[in-house]
Parts: C-alpha cells; sequence; structure tokens
C-alpha cells in the first residue's frame, strides 16, 4: 500500500500534516477539527437481482481510518445495515462473513419451500 502527506486545516490545529492512504477516497475539505479528519475508501456492495427492481445494490462495506479520533484510532471496515454505519475489526468482519453465509443457507431453504408452495397452490387450482 502507498501513501501520501497531505496537510489538511483544522480550526483547532491548524495545518495538520496527515498520511493519506492510496485507498482513501475522501474530500478532506469539510473537517473543521482534527478529530473529524476521516480516510474513507470506495464501498463495495452486495447486489442482488430482483424481478421488480432488477439489480439492486445493498449492503455497502468500506474502509475507514478517524486517525486522531479519542476513542478509536484503527482502520476499521464499515458496513451499512439497518440504517446506521457499524464499524468492524477483522475478527467482527469474519463473524458478519460468516452469518451471511448461515442466511444465504436459510434463503436455499425458503426458496425450496416456497417452490414446494407454489406448486402446491398450482395443483388446488
Amino acid at each position: 500500500m502507498s501513501t501520501r502527506t497531505i496537510t489538511i486545516p483544522t480550526a483547532d490545529h491548524g495545518d495538520v500534516q496527515v498520511v493519506e492512504p492510496d485507498w482513501c477516497t475522501a474530500d478532506h475539505t469539510g473537517e473543521a477539527y482534527r478529530e473529524d479528519i476521516e480516510h474513507s475508501g470506495a464501498e463495495t456492495h452486495l447486489v442482488i437481482y430482483t424481478p421488480c427492481h432488477g439489480p439492486v445494490r445493498t449492503l455497502p462495506v468500506g474502509f475507514l481510518w478517524r486517525p486522531f479520533s479519542p476513542t478509536n484510532d484503527k482502520i476499521m471496515a464499515t458496513v451499512l445495515t439497518a440504517g446506521d454505519w457499524h464499524e468492524f475489526d477483522p475478527a467482527d468482519l469474519d463473524r458478519a462473513a460468516n452469518a451471511l453465509v448461515e442466511h444465504a443457507a436459510t434463503l436455499r431453504v425458503y426458496a425450496r419451500q416456497l417452490a414446494v408452495l407454489q406448486h402446491k397452490g398450482d395443483e388446488d387450482q
């Protein structure tokens, strides 16, 4: 991973030099305070095809780093779920991936049950 140093003007610490990782796509012009400085990367989405809307992008994930955060200055993954962004460390992200795999198995069970219900419904008509 390559990095470069950039200067961000802040109201509380003047010009702050920070390392900007190559994955950062953030616009740093609106970060008034040093602890507000954050690096965020491009998001990747799960794309699900729906009959009514075609491909739908959901469950975005990306990287986030707040180097001056008083509570967490580590690079994290962020996932938008339940209408809010949640931060994940590597172990948390692995657990989330495992939950998705388990849920995929549930979706397959529902697909088979739905096929049976629809077939039975067709016979009853």
